[in-house]
This record gives structure tokens, C-alpha cells and sequence, in this order.
């Protein structure tokens, strides 16, 4: 789910959905719905993208697994979109793929460029299985060549351990250079464990630590700090090549992080970054804990974290079924907070507001998701 900007310039933000077990085309091929959206926060209307509409023919393998805004990548005045394709078979079963999305500003596809181990430049290596796609995020300009730059999380590589490719682009959507980072590799120094899920989430800091980069936040959902998958989100200070200067643990039992997870909560699935949400002077992050029980078995929460230089945590809120003034209805198992996404000040009240997304709600029939718009306060 990702935040696109105002893309058919009626005044309101609008939001890129994912729904990457859709059936266009074919089993699980997957897509993504381009939602128009009103100040209230529902859908004034919307478009869908998949192997069988709304462009060139695009999915497959669980197309729309992420979305990041690319902003205007062709210079067009249109805004681009980054998509994770996390089963594609490029290079080997399941090894996964990316798709640069060139919009149109009805919300469909005008052009298209496919980053798979044989496609789009990239010249990484991406093991059977590695799920390459299964996060994408915008880390901004990191080597000053003026185009944006990717992270691309592909979780079960290594066995499960995960890693994140950090992607410096062309303005064509092609890769110009890549370079990973994993358990010992690209400047990480932090201990991975097998099946920490390492990339299954990324968000974009800004310049946390003020040396010019921007930085980046990665869930590992399995994380066994403080219990059995209770899960953590590292705090990667990045350098302009997309190397880890150094790094951070935010978990039960690491970052300062005084909140309670209870094993299987899988703290880190989602991510999303608020930047200064309330104007403490400090970068607050929204992270999911997608099996949180409060209310009830795996209804799911989101922690709001906010961080200071270090990236370790100086204060938390959590809202859930239970917690943080929700009013909404969650019913077990439907793990809200599996992903979100800041929407702008959609309802003009002066404070930033919220998407985050219900992968398992039932509304219509089982297991179809859901979306809920929070309209915040600082």
C-alpha cells in the first residue's frame, strides 16, 4: 500500500492497494487497485492493474505484494510507482521481480519495466525462493545522481534469513548498480537468525542521523528477542552507495523499546514512516504487529515508535482493537497491521492521517482484506 500523491489532481490524496493473491490471468497472478479518494476517506473511484486489465498485460506470481511511490520518474508530470512481484520464476522459482509502473493519471499503466534477475539491468544474484519484491520502498536520492533509488526486501532469502537490495536507479526504471545487504554483507552488523524474515517491510526514514542520507527502517518478523517470534525492525543509517554505515535493533529486548510483544506477535511486519508526526523534533515510525492479541487471537496492532538520533525509541503509543481511542471492529484473525501507509491530511484537520491495511477481514467473504483510514491526532 503506498501513499501516491494527488494523481488525478482533484485536491485529495490518493492511495495504490495491493491485492496480490487476485486471480486476473490466473492463480494468485495478482494486481493492484489505484483508489480515487474523497476527504472523508472513502473511494470517490478506482482502477485496477493486472495481467488482464488496466494496462500492458503486468502480473503474475503475486504481483502487487508492495507498492512504493517513485514520484515522477520520467519526468512526465505524472507520478510512477515501484511493485513487488514476489513469486515471479525470472532466474528460478519464486525468486521474484520488481515492476517500475509509468502512469497515466486515470490510474492506469502507459509504460512498464520489469527488475527480475534477467530483466531491467540488474545484476545481483537471487536464490529460488528468495521472494525478491516482497518489499519496495523509496529511499530517495541516495547517490545525488537525481533520480530515486529503491530498497527491495526479499525475505526468504538465505534460508529465511532475509535481505534487503538497495537499488540505484535509472530514470528509464532500469538499474544502474545494486548492492545487498544481509547477515555480514554490505556493512551489516547485526546478528540474523534463521527464519528472522529480515525485508519482509521497509520504510523510509528521511535523514535520521542528519549526515545528508536518507535512512531505513527493515522488519524481521520472526525475530525470537525477548520470545518466539516476537519480531524486531532494524535501523539501517545508510551510505550514499547503498552500503549500512551502521546500525540499530528495535525489539523486546533491544532499542529502548519498552512496549509489551508476546511471542508470535510478529512486531515488524508492516512499516510505515510518519516523519515528525506531532513536531517533537523526533521521526516517528508505524510498525505492525499483525498477530497482536489484544480483543481477541490475532487481531492485530500497530505500534506508533517515535526515534531519536540513534534510532533507538523515546516514546511509544500502540493502537489496536483495544488501545490508542480505534473504534473500528476487528475480528480475530484479521491482522490489522500487516501494512500502511501515511494519506496526507486528507480530512484538513492539520494532522497527518493514516491507511493501514486488515489482510485477512472478511467484508464480502473470507479472507477478502480490508483497508481502514485513521483520521489521526498529533
Amino acid at each position: 500500500m503506498a501513499d501516491i500523491g494527488d494523481l488525478n489532481d482533484d485536491g485529495v490524496r490518493d492511495l495504490a492497494v495491493g491485492a496480490s493473491s487476485d486471480d486476473d490471468g490466473g492463480f494468485n497472478q495478482g494486481a493492484i487497485y489505484i483508489l480515487f479518494m474523497n476527504e472523508d476517506g472513502t473511494v470517490a473511484s478506482k482502477t485496477k492493474i493486472s495481467e488482464t486489465t488496466g494496462g500492458h498485460g503486468i502480473g503474475g506470481g503475486n504481483f502487487g505484494t508492495d507498492i512504493a511511490d517513485m514520484g515522477d520518474l520520467d519526468c512526465d508530470g505524472v507520478t510512477d510507482l515501484a511493485v513487488g512481484n514476489q513469486r515471479d520464476d525470472d532466474g528460478g522459482f519464486d525468486s521474484g521481480a520488481l515492476w517500475i509502473l509509468f502512469m497515466n493519471t486515470d490510474g492506469t499503466v502507459n509504460v512498464e519495466q520489469k527488475v527480475s534477475s534477467s530483466e531491467g539491468g540488474f545484476g545481483g544474484t537471487l536464490a529460488a525462493s528468495a521472494n525478491f519484491g516482497f518489499a519496495v520502498e523509496n529511499v530517495g536520492d541516495l547517490n545525488n545522481d537525481g533520480t530515486p533509488d529503491l530498497a527491495v526486501g526479499a525475505p526468504t532469502e538465505d534460508g529465511d534469513t532475509g535481505a534487503v537490495w538497495i537499488l540505484l536507479m535509472n530514470s528509464d526504471g532500469t538499474v544502474a548498480a545494486e548492492q545487498e545487504i544481509t547477515d555480514g554483507v554490505g556493512g551489516f552488523t547485526g546478528a540474523l537468525d534463521v527464519p528472522d524474515a529480515f525485508g519482509v517491510s521497509l520504510a523510509a526514514l528521511g535523514d535520521l542521523d542528519g549526515d545528508g542520507i536518507e535512512d531505513l527502517a527493515v522488519g524481521a518478523q520472526w525475530d525470537d528477542d525477548g520470545g518466539s517470534d516476537r519480531g524486531a525492525v532494524w535501523i539501517l543509517f545508510l551510505n550514499a552507495d547503498g552500503t549500512v554505515a551502521s546500525n540499530q535493533k528495535v525489539s523486546d529486548t533491544a532499542g529502548a523499546f519498552v512496549g509489551h510483544l508476546d511471542d508470535g506477535d510478529g512486531f515488524g511486519r508492516g512499516l510505515v514512516s510518519l516523519g515528525d508526526f506531532n513536531g517533537d523534533g523526533f521521526i516517528e515510525l508505524g510498525v505492525g504487529a499483525r498477530s497482536d492479541d489484544d480483543g481477541g487471537s490475532g487481531k492485530g496492532a500497530l505500534w506508533i515508535l517515535s526515534l531519536d538520533t540513534s534510532g533507538e525509541v523515546t516514546n511509544h503509543a500502540k493502537i489496536s482493537s483495544t488501545a490508542g481511542g480505534f473504534s473500528g471492529t476487528l475480528d480475530d484473525g484479521d491482522m490489522f497491521g500487516w501494512a500502511g501507509s501515511t494519506i496526507g491530511d486528507i480530512n484538513g484537520d492539520g494532522v497527518t492521517d493514516l491507511a493501514v491495511s486488515a489482510l485477512y477481514d472478511d467484508d464480502g467473504g473470507t479472507n477478502r482484506g480490508a483497508v481502514w483510514i485513521l483520521h489521526m491526532s498529533p
